[in-house]
């Protein structure tokens, strides 16, 4: 072989190491740009600098559904700030068309709709930690000793009476239970059914 042909052969070699660099990056940086999170925080960033009035720059953002986004679910956005929840919206029922729809509009609810807390300020979203919740599955369980708060969350109803913790709201399933009942207005000796929410988390 000579040495001419030993040189093509490393340029061409190198050349293909270096495209295959370069789509590996683009891959990156096009699951950045979808990652739940980013959308929450490109989400806050249209709704405040567009005044919360073009929904042109809102209904931009719902175009591009990836794959694994592009189906229903029931999705909670939360917003933290140093570990305390600052605000949070959703549903466990799907109520939009995909999980990328559910995540824009639970991120404009969540900053002015979460009764519990004053509505998100322009000069404070962009110091807030957003975590999106995907619902997988609920399950009716029979006992709290089998229920893991830190890894699964919990819904309670009573007859026209509901309450849930989100996965990681509690660090143990009897403190889980209380504040659910608690939230509900679940009286003392009312009957009620308790359910294990299995969740996909994005943080």
């Amino acid at each position: 072989m000579t040495t001419y042909l030993k040189l093509l052969i490393y340029y061409m070699m190198n050349i293909v190491l270096a495209l295959i660099v370069v789509l590996f990056l683009e891959q990156s940086c096009i699951a950045a740009v979808f990652s739940l999170p980013n959308l929450v925080r490109q989400t806050m960033q249209t709704y405040f600098e567009s005044n919360k009035t073009n929904k042109n720059d809102i209904e931009a953002l719902l175009k591009k559904v990836p794959e694994q986004y592009d189906k229903p679910a029931g999705v909670f956005v939360t917003l933290s700030n140093h570990g305390k929840t600052r605000a949070c919206w959703g549903s466990i029922e799907p109520t939009h068309a995909n999980i990328i729809e559910s995540t824009v509009y639970g991120t404009i609810n969540a900053l002015k709709k979460d009764y519990r807390h004053k509505p998100v300020q322009p000069s404070e979203w962009k110091s807030l930690k957003p975590q999106v919740t995907v619902i997988k599955e609920i399950e009716p369980i029979y006992s709290i000793r089998s229920q893991n708060a830190l890894v699964d969350g919990l819904l309670i109803k009573a007859n026209n009476k509901s309450a849930l913790l989100l996965p990681g709201e509690a660090r143990d399933a009897y403190y889980q239970l209380v504040q659910c009942k608690l939230k509900a207005g679940i009286q003392k000796g009312e009957a009620y059914q308790i359910y294990r929410i299995k969740a996909a988390i994005y943080e």
